[in-house]
């Protein structure tokens, strides 16, 4: 009867510990980089903004120009899931319960991709890593070394980035930096992921311009 008390006890632990454990929310939220409408920036000329919020249909072409993009380079203090916010001139602040839903890298790649084809136009974009024949037929591939892409959660968002262009044999056809600010139109993470979208809209606005520049290779 002991045993059978004890045994009892102990199924009734098991279970009382089971239903504790399923009570317990995980409290993380999660972001993902996504399409907006670009806004004002301190870092872009009037005519730059409009250009940006103009028509971004596709248009036919005879030939239309593949392009690579990717890869995107990191610094090691946004290398992480956590949603990194700046505090000071100096300072920055990891969030515990706010991360990426997705590798940093790989939300700017998908954002830049999609701006850059619509506005060179082209539906030949393709993200790193690439290998075969898409490979072979990449004309331009646009490298993206990040310095900076962070802000406050009621201030601005600061994108800061070099960027090169390639040709088709790896020789570089262009070189540029750009540093993008955009304000935080809100206060909360919700607000800073939105402005942190617009700058990689301008961003890709502007290396697309940069494309439709360049001779088209054979």
């Amino acid at each position: 009867m002991h045993d059978r008390w004890i045994a009892g006890r102990l199924l009734g632990l098991a279970i009382s510990i089971s239903f504790a454990g399923c009570a317990v929310t995980d409290p993380t939220l999660y972001y993902s980089l996504g399409q907006t409408t670009v806004g004002s920036s301190t870092a872009r000329s009037a005519e730059s903004r409009v250009a940006a919020s103009g028509p971004r249909g596709r248009v036919a072409g005879p030939d239309p120009v593949s392009i690579g993009v990717g890869p995107v380079i990191m610094p090691g203090y946004l290398d992480r899931t956590q949603v990194v916010t700046r505090t000071g001139h100096d300072r920055v602040k990891l969030a515990m319960f706010h991360r990426w839903a997705e590798p940093l890298e790989n939300g700017i790649a998908r954002i830049l991709a999609d701006e850059i084809g619509a506005r060179v136009p082209t539906d030949r974009v393709v993200m790193f890593p690439w290998r075969g024949i898409v490979a072979r037929t990449i004309q331009y591939q646009v490298v993206v070394a990040v310095d900076r892409f962070d802000g406050s959660l009621d201030g601005d968002v600061t994108l800061d980035a070099r960027w090169r262009i390639l040709g088709k044999n790896g020789d570089e056809v262009a070189l540029n930096r750009s540093t993008i600010t955009e304000t935080v139109a809100g206060s909360g993470y919700d607000p800073m992921v939105a402005a942190m979208s617009r700058a990689l809209v301008a961003l890709g606005q502007e290396i697309a311009t940069e494309i439709r520049a360049l001779p088209r290779s054979p």
